[in-house]
């Protein structure tokens, strides 16, 4: 059977029918807004498919929001897209079987537009990894210090450089229409996430909600 991708924009024009009602509104947050430790998931659900999306400003996720320029940089992305393809420990459907189709990982905002140049700092990762602790401790001082040289000039470069990350989760479920809940656990993950603005939609059904570390479950009712 060929599985037929579910339209996120079409949740999102609901989202305008939703919104008004949704309790993001009663905190002055637009799900379009980049704000740090803000996060939105959109949830559509048609037939047996099931599609999340999660959207984060990338400083949620690792610490910061340019491109990539160390080795703490690098193996903070690749940390980051670990988890976060680890959806078992993100997602726990309620009264409902979802198996997992495909996930996707968006995080070029954050790596060079170069693919070579890329490439040649992860193997310069995966080399500092191999060395010695003395010559790691010896190459973190050096870059601690260049850091503390450039800090107060990359501050002022990213205040205007806005990064968001995307991941998408395509999912195949049996008896969708019993599923009656999502507990969404990133929060665990993610500790830079502070609050997450939600819009899905069920069948002939649509909601809204907030969620925060405490109040992490979605009730699709």
């Amino acid at each position: 059977m060929k599985k037929r991708r579910l339209n996120i924009i079409a949740l999102m024009i609901a989202l305008a029918i939703v919104a008004p009602f949704s309790s993001a509104q009663d905190s002055g947050a637009s799900l379009a807004a980049h704000v740090h430790g803000l996060s939105e998931l959109a949830i559509a659900m048609e037939g047996e498919n099931l599609e999340i999306q999660l959207t984060s400003p990338a400083m949620n996720l690792v610490g910061f929001e340019h491109k990539a320029r160390s080795v703490e940089d690098i193996s903070a992305i690749e940390n980051a897209d670990s988890m976060l393809r680890q959806h078992e420990a993100l997602f726990v459907f309620s009264n409902g079987r979802c198996d997992l189709v495909q996930a996707s990982i968006d995080l070029t905002g954050l790596i060079e537009s170069d693919d070579h140049e890329y490439d040649h700092q992860k193997t310069e990762h995966k080399h500092a990894n191999e060395h010695t602790k003395e010559h790691e401790e010896h190459k973190e001082h050096e870059e601690h210090e260049e850091h503390e040289e450039h800090e107060e000039h990359e501050e002022h470069a990213n205040k205007d450089n806005h990064s968001d990350v995307v991941a998408n989760y395509e999912y195949h479920c049996e008896n969708i229409a019993q599923l009656s809940a999502l507990t969404v656990d990133v929060f665990q993950s993610f500790p830079g996430i502070q609050k997450m603005n939600v819009v899905w939609v069920k069948s002939m059904h649509q909601g809204a909600a907030t969620l925060t570390p405490k109040h992490h479950i979605i009730e699709f009712r």
